[in-house]
């Protein structure tokens, strides 16, 4: 109140002497009233004396606020003297879960319970502390109720302020003296869980964080300190005002440790100096707080941990993982790509952003705990403390901080685990439409035109594909690797890669994570552009521009960055590619595929990622395609338009050529197979005649399945959404089932079914949880359009457990294919069924096009 009245009166106070009390001298201290008891000037006849006007000359504003700060301080008074007394603070530890969610998250804890029994290194303890001695709020209570319900064989520790203190006097006597210099609040709560994690180790998470997923199916059985990625913001400022100290910083609210982690170590030293030192970080509180003890601090110490020990070092007892930001991050409202539904959330945080809890903020008040002085500090602070005062000095500081850091490391959620490094928000580089940094950091997964939560994914699917840890002679050949999530998972299990790349972000991001990880011995990195035979030789990658032009592309939009991009990975349009010698600033060469592989090298699986140019690098690799060593998984990004531009005039004979080679079993994943699969569920649902609990069985695909005669829908349906929009690139996934001379078997291709169907009788579930049967019987009434004769399929559709018939001999010979790739059988049951071809010639509309020959002319060339 003194500062406040001082602002009151300070103006219209002509020669009288103001109180002791100055705002200088109160920014220093750590909170609480400026002074200790009121100032004699202000006592009743001090007033008069000091020639200080009436209360009345205040303004009306300052008037209601301290109306509305007395009827505060009335209220919380009148709930202690006339409230019930509230229970115990220890009868939370006997709380059940409350509301409808508990029936579900007990159903989520029971899916972890294998992982519950395996041994960890970080232990079973959950540490949550909570500062009031009363029943904290009904929906804090179920959030607390969430971590017990989950994890059932974890032993729950909650601390109140005396138990702090008493835990810190006894196990940190060296650390006591700090511990009491910080007072309390924030700053000791922040104190406090890095040596409690650091004494015992388990997890820490504050009150008002709610756990959505069981913590043994998160923690690895190796794992010594896991935390995970909060937002991020294109500038210091922004980042600021939200309330963030880094331009990407981390989760503080929870994270887990093993006891005795030299980072938890390095955070409580450098607490306890700075406290020693009586450090001052920022003139603003809320500065100052998160960057001596909260999540600035933490950020930096966690940083310099993880670039020292990486998780993918398997000597290495103290790894860090860094965990993408839908873990711990998610937003409690959707917000910066996320919803608190997704289903990559672990632990859900209901409070403001920053880094503090909402008990116990330093930008808020604690309504908790509302006392008059605790009123009358944030009321002072905000008064004095404008943004405009040092938001300029302090957006500069963060800044610069910021700047010496290039990459940041993300754990990839895989097994083993990695980390990919990659650039914060808008230093990346663009790729069909999204920049690949930032979806990566949020969800740890990328994949064009397909949501990063949607299982299998391509990496699943390929590297799954090459085989664990005992197969290691098997290589992958990943063309436009990009930041490296595929070429790294490969390594990641001791297969050898050959990455090709151009691009100067994805290139120093992909390097980088090589040398982080101790791949480089794994993956060579090929600098150069691949292309068809007759292709081969030099080309132009970055075009001179004129000042004029160069300067009116400053302020070019993401898809203008985005083709830029892609001329100097070598996949641009053709046009700028033929810019000759002298107008060009920087070239390369193109070379064929097959040819900058070893002949030696057993290929496993091949991906092309080339913007179009993906037809012509697979035309460089035609030899090893046409060879019987031909690599048994091809994965390609389709984009029609792209190919045009590049100078591929008809794409579908790329489909048609790789179909002519015994790639016949072929799934694709993308808007097309979206669409493909939303017709039909429309299609079933206006039939009728389907239960809801039928159509909670009807999980939508990742990959559906694609059968030559329509190869077309993905040119209908594929390409551009709308004129000026960047192209939806859709995945294709070609799997070849050879025998052991290598020809291709067409048991199971002329038939129509494929490798890992159920048994006859049509009661088999893949391991996605979509039930055969009924994924065939979808796929065939979607196809129906106005075939009479087709009626049969309504039938099999109204009753999904009896499911059509099976042709039990192909499916016996298309099981008995040698060399059927390991893993492909999981992603052909999750792909939709389609109705089989018949004869052997493809229906692509009216037109019927003879099966293509695989002939290859002298000049490297396909003859199709």
């Amino acid at each position: 109140m003194d500062v406040l009245r001082e602002r009151c009166y300070g103006a219209a106070a002509h020669g009288g002497e103001l109180p002791v009390v100055h705002s200088k001298a109160w920014r220093g201290r750590q909170g609480g009233r400026p002074g200790g008891r009121r100032h004699s000037a202000y006592t009743a006849g001090g007033d008069a004396a000091a020639g200080v006007p009436p209360l009345r000359r205040c303004a009306p504003a300052q008037l209601l606020l301290l109306a509305l700060l007395g009827l505060a301080v009335l209220y919380r008074a009148g709930s202690h003297l006339f409230v019930a007394p509230q229970p115990e603070l220890a009868d939370l530890l006997r709380l059940d879960g409350d509301g409808p969610g508990a029936q579900q998250a007990a159903a989520a804890a029971a899916s972890g319970v294998a992982a519950a029994t395996q041994p960890k290194l970080i232990p079973r303890i959950l540490h949550q502390t909570y500062p009031g001695s009363g029943l904290p709020p009904a929906e804090m209570r179920r959030w607390m109720a969430s971590w017990r319900v989950l994890n059932p064989g974890w032993e729950v520790r909650l601390y109140t302020d005396q138990d702090c203190l008493e835990f810190v006097r006894r196990e940190f006597p060296q650390y006591w003296d700090a511990y009491r210099w910080l007072g309390p609040g924030v700053q000791r709560a922040d104190f406090f869980r890095y040596m409690v994690v650091l004494r015992h180790g388990g997890v820490y998470a504050d009150v008002d964080a709610e756990c959505r997923r069981p913590l043994d199916s998160l923690l690895h059985s190796k794992d010594t300190l896991v935390a995970g990625w909060d937002n991020e913001w294109a500038n210091a400022t922004e980042a600021l005002q939200a309330g963030y100290v880094r331009q990407r910083q981390l989760a503080q609210w929870v994270f887990a440790g093993a006891p005795g982690h030299p980072a938890l170590r390095e955070l409580c030293d450098r607490i306890a100096a700075a406290a020693a030192d009586r450090q001052t970080f920022s003139s603003d509180p809320r500065i100052n707080a998160l960057e001596r003890t909260g999540a600035g601090l933490f950020t930096d110490v966690l940083l310099q941990h993880a670039a020292a020990h990486p998780p993918a070092a398997r000597d290495d007892p103290w790894g860090v993982r860094l965990l993408p930001r839908v873990r711990f991050g998610a937003p409690p409202a959707p917000a910066f790509g996320l919803t608190p539904s997704d289903p990559g959330v672990a632990v859900l945080h209901h409070a403001p952003p920053g880094g503090h809890s909402e008990h116990e903020t330093s930008s808020g008040w604690s309504w908790q705990q509302v006392t008059v002085e605790g009123v009358t500090s944030e009321v002072a602070r905000r008064w004095w403390h404008r943004t405009e005062d040092i938001g300029a000095a302090e957006a500069a500081r963060t800044a610069q901080r910021d700047a010496e850091l290039a990459l940041y490391p993300v754990s990839v959620d895989f097994d083993p685990p990695f980390d990919l490094l990659t650039h914060r928000l808008g230093r990346g580089e663009r790729q069909g439409g999204a920049d690949v940094g930032v979806a990566l950091t949020t969800h740890g997964n990328w994949q064009p035109s397909v949501q990063p939560s949607r299982r299998p994914s391509l990496v699943d699917a390929v590297v799954g594909s090459m085989g664990g840890a005992e197969q290691k002679h098997n290589v992958l050949v990943d063309v436009g690797a990009g930041y490296g999530l595929l070429s790294l998972a490969a390594a990641a299990r001791g297969h050898r890669v050959h990455a090709f790349e151009l691009g100067p972000g994805s290139l120093e991001a992909l390097e980088a994570s090589l040398a982080h990880n101790g791949f480089e011995h794994l993956v060579k990195v090929h600098k150069e552009a691949l292309g068809a035979p007759e292709q081969e030789g030099y080309t132009c990658i970055l075009p001179r521009q004129p000042a004029a032009s160069h300067s009116s592309r400053g302020g070019s939009d993401g898809s203008a960055a985005a083709a830029d991009v892609e001329v100097q990975r070598g996949y641009g349009p053709a046009e700028v590619h033929a810019t000759p010698a002298e107008a060009c600033q920087l070239m390369t060469r193109r070379s064929a595929g097959a040819w900058a592989i070893p002949e030696s090298d057993r290929v496993a699986a091949l991906r092309v990622s080339a913007n179009g140019w993906e037809g012509f690098v697979l035309r460089g690799f035609a030899p090893l395609l046409a060879s019987p060593n031909r690599p048994p998984v091809l994965a390609v990004e389709w984009n029609p338009s792209a190919m045009q531009a590049a100078g591929w005039k008809r794409p579908l004979r790329l489909l048609e050529w790789l179909h002519s080679l015994g790639y016949t079993d072929i799934s694709h994943s993308g808007f097309v197979c979206d669409q493909r699969w939303y017709s039909i569920t429309y299609g079933v649902r206006r039939r009728g005649g389907v239960t809801p609990e039928d159509l909670a069985a009807l999980r939508q695909p990742t990959w559906c399945r694609l059968l030559p005669q329509h190869f077309s829908l993905l040119l209908d349906r594929g390409g551009a959404v709308g004129a000026g929009r960047e192209s939806n690139p859709e995945t294709l996934l070609f799997v070849h089932h050879g025998t052991q001379d290598g020809t291709a078997s067409n048991s199971s291709s002329s038939s129509g079914e494929r490798p890992g169907a159920s048994q006859p009788g049509g009661g088999g579930t893949d391991e996605f949880g979509v039930p055969e049967t009924v994924a065939q019987a979808l796929a065939e009434a979607a196809l129906m359009v106005a075939d009479p004769a087709a009626t049969h399929t309504a039938a099999a559709v109204s009753n999904l457990t009896a499911g059509p018939g099976t042709n039990s001999s192909s499916r016996g010979s298309t099981a008995g294919n040698e060399g059927a790739l390991p893993g492909s059988a999981g992603l052909a049951g999750a792909a939709a069924e389609q109705p089989r071809s018949s004869g052997g010639r493809y229906q692509h509309g009216s037109d019927s096009i003879p099966r293509p020959r695989a002939d290859v002319e002298p000049g490297g060339r396909a003859r199709l």
